[in-house]
C-alpha cells in the first residue's frame, strides 16, 4: 500500500479549522426523526479541531459504496473493510449494540479496518506530539492489533490486546511496553499520549506505563502512515485481532486523556 509524504493538506485545513472556532465545535451526538418525536443517539462528547485527525465510533456508514466506518474529524477520513489481503469481504461485517458510545465491531480475524492510501491521514506525517484514544475490550488468549500505524510494509504503531494485558510497541525507539489490564471482556479505556519528548499511557486514567523519546529517532515515524483496526499494517495483515473496539480516536496535538470526567 503506497503512501505519499506530504502533510501540506493538513496544515492548511488545520489552520482554517482553529481560526474558525477549534475546540469549540464538539461532536455530541446524531439526531434521529421520528413521527412525534426527536431521538438522540449519543456518540461521544470530545473536542473536534484541526488537530483531530480521525475520530471512529464504530457505526457503518451509509453513504459508502463499500462498508466503512465513518470518520467524525473534518477530514473525512473513513475505516474501510477489508480482508487480510486487502480484498473485499464476501460478507461486510455488522454494527451491533453494547458500547459506551454508537455501535459495536466484534473482530473474529477475518477482516480489518483501514484508510485508503488518498486519505488526509494516510499522507500526513503525524508529528512527535500526538494522543490516541481507544475503546476496545477482548475475552480471547492470543494477542491481536487493535490499532496501528504503517506506512507500505513499515510498521510505526502497533497496540495489542488480549483478555489480559495489552501491548504497545513503538518498532522506532525500540520500546515494547505491557500492562496489565482489569477483568477479560470488560471494556478497556486507553490513552497513550506524546509531548514530543515524553510518552505516557494511562489505563482508565491511571498513568501505568512512560517513557523518554530517544534522540534522533521519531517517535512514531518520519513518514506519513496510513491506520488500521482490528489487525498489524503490513504488505499483509498480520496478528488479528479478537474482540469488540467502541471508539477510536487520533490526534496529531498532546491532547489531554479525554476518557476522564476531568478533562472535560
Amino acid at each position: 500500500m503506497k503512501i505519499a509524504k506530504t502533510s501540506l493538506s493538513l496544515a492548511v485545513m488545520a489552520f482554517a479549522l482553529t481560526a474558525c472556532g477549534g475546540d469549540d465545535t464538539r461532536y455530541v451526538d446524531r439526531v434521529t426523526e421520528v413521527p412525534g418525536d426527536t431521538i438522540e443517539n449519543p456518540v461521544e462528547y470530545m473536542p473536534v479541531d484541526g488537530h483531530v485527525l480521525g475520530f471512529w465510533v464504530m457505526d457503518a456508514d451509509a453513504d459508502c459504496e463499500e462498508f466503512c466506518v465513518n470518520d467524525y474529524s473534518a477530514y473525512g477520513n473513513p475505516l474501510y473493510a477489508l480482508d487480510g489481503n486487502y480484498q473485499e469481504l464476501e460478507a461486510a461485517p455488522r454494527s451491533e449494540e453494547g458500547g459506551a458510545v454508537g455501535g459495536v465491531l466484534g473482530f473474529d480475524g477475518t477482516y480489518q479496518l483501514s484508510t485508503r492510501e488518498n486519505s488526509v491521514l494516510a499522507n500526513t506525517v503525524i508529528g512527535e506530539a500526538f494522543a490516541l484514544h481507544v475503546r476496545a475490550r477482548s475475552a480471547a488468549d492470543p494477542q491481536g492489533s487493535v490499532f496501528s500505524l504503517g506506512s507500505q510494509g513499515a510498521l510505526a504503531f502497533d497496540l495489542q490486546m488480549n483478555g489480559a494485558a495489552a501491548v504497545l510497541n513503538f518498532p522506532n525507539q525500540e520500546r515494547r511496553l505491557v500492562v496489565a489490564l482489569g477483568d477479560a471482556g470488560t471494556w478497556q479505556e486507553l490513552w497513550v499520549g506524546s509531548d514530543g519528548n515524553h510518552v505516557t499511557v494511562q489505563l482508565d486514567c491511571e498513568t501505568v506505563a512512560e517513557f523518554d523519546r530517544s534522540a534522533g529517532m521519531p517517535i512514531l515515524s518520519s513518514h506519513a502512515t496510513g491506520a488500521m483496526v482490528g489487525a498489524a499494517w503490513g504488505s499483509t495483515t498480520r496478528t488479528p485481532f479478537q474482540g469488540d473496539v467502541d471508539l477510536v480516536r487520533l490526534s496529531g496535538s498532546d491532547e489531554t486523556n479525554l476518557f476522564c470526567p476531568e478533562s472535560d
